[in-house]
């Protein structure tokens, strides 16, 4: 993914920013989102729009079709569509830990149901994300981007806003764009490939950047021991088959980057899956209370493609293919190859656990003295 955009722009959106909702503070209009603390749960904030339609405000942004102009593109700042509680968005479960979650459906479950190869479900073919994303819950459709607001704590609300906003405004982040790793979200969404055993379940998938491998381990042997626990790119998972029905729970996630979400450490997950005809309908409850008020849960639906030609077979990729070799190396203003030093504030310090946070804020900074540069109109 890389942007299009032009001067051109940014101007556009500057002037809409001085011009839309004058009288109101506003998402759009506001000098300092940070000093909007008490607005950002309220939908008047953002004009009644979803995550969805202001994600949709960032003109010339993608060049694939599926969002900004050559997509589903509004009008920045205009009004939206949402509706307050239009979708229940958190856990209808009244488990308080992902562990507590898992055991309570395995009880019910009886420990679980002893497959052998004869009797597993076929879950064989290519899948693809028709729906979830975690777009429903994190992107807030149809509500308005203040009820997603409301599931998060003030530091992951106040990170919320920063990046919906900067979104808005054509300054999205993606881990990709960085050769940064996916994440354990991206291992859900980008999953393709399904390869069942008695005693283990492996999920495969890739992006233009990244490869995502999961390994679901249903042998009952459960999770590592705690003395040697340690937060992983996609989590340690174990799991049981409920009938025909996989119960999947993951923990040991490395806090990152998902969707419009950030998640700590701390985050556990239990996802539930079970084919039906061409579908393979799934839902996910995330547990992490440093950043949920309450723990959520999402819809997950994959399709199976019905396109078998071999030359759209998952490939293995690498960032290097899309991105360049290193995403300290950069094209400078002189037309010569450079390479980022650490006193450069777009360096990516291995330290960095928020490397997007690091990015918006240099970004947010640039663009402000941007905008204080362009003439009085």
């Amino acid at each position: 993914m890389r942007a299009v955009g032009s001067q051109g722009r940014y101007v556009t959106v500057a002037l809409a920013m001085l011009c839309t909702h004058a009288g109101a503070q506003t998402i759009f209009t506001t000098e300092n989102f940070h000093a909007d603390d008490e607005l950002w749960t309220d939908p008047a904030y953002y004009l009644n729009n979803t995550v969805d339609e202001i994600r949709g405000m960032a003109l010339d942004t993608y060049v694939d079709g599926a969002s900004g102009q050559l997509g589903s593109a509004r009008v920045y700042g205009g009004e939206g569509t949402g509706q307050v509680g239009a979708r229940e968005l958190v856990s209808p479960y009244e488990f308080t830990s992902a562990q507590q979650h898992y055991e309570a459906w395995r009880a019910a479950a009886r420990g679980g149901t002893a497959h052998t190869s004869a009797t597993l479900p076929d879950w064989s073919g290519r899948w693809a994300l028709r729906g979830g994303a975690f777009g429903g819950t994190f992107r807030g459709t149809p509500n308005p981007a203040s009820d997603v607001a409301a599931l998060l704590t003030p530091r992951y609300r106040e990170y919320f806003v920063q990046n919906i906003k900067a979104t808005a405004e054509g300054r999205p982040w993606a881990p990709g764009a960085f050769c940064l790793p996916g994440g354990f979200i991206r291992s859900i969404t980008e999953m393709e490939e399904i390869i069942v055993t008695p005693e283990r379940v492996w999920t495969l998938g890739a992006d233009n950047a990244s490869n995502y491998i999961r390994r679901i381990y249903t042998d009952d042997s459960g999770h590592s021991d705690p003395d040697f626990a340690y937060p992983k790119w996609h989590g340690e998972s174990i799991g049981f088959w409920d009938g025909d029905a996989l119960v999947v729970h993951t923990n040991q996630i490395r806090g990152w980057y998902g969707g419009y979400i950030e998640f700590t450490d701390a985050l556990e997950t239990v996802e539930r899956y079970r084919r039906v005809g061409d579908r393979l309908e799934g839902e996910i409850t995330l547990y992490d209370a440093d950043v949920f008020v309450r723990p959520v849960t999402e819809q997950l639906l994959f399709g199976l493609d019905t396109e078998t030609r071999p030359e759209l077979r998952p490939l293995f990729n690498t960032c290097s293919d899309t991105n360049g070799p290193s995403n300290h190396v950069y094209l400078d203003e002189q037309g010569f190859l450079n390479e980022r030093l650490p006193d450069d504030p777009l360096y990516w310090d291995v330290t960095d656990t928020r490397p997007w946070g690091t990015f918006y804020d240099e970004s947010d900074a640039r663009y402000q003295r941007y905008r204080q540069a362009q003439p009085a109109r």
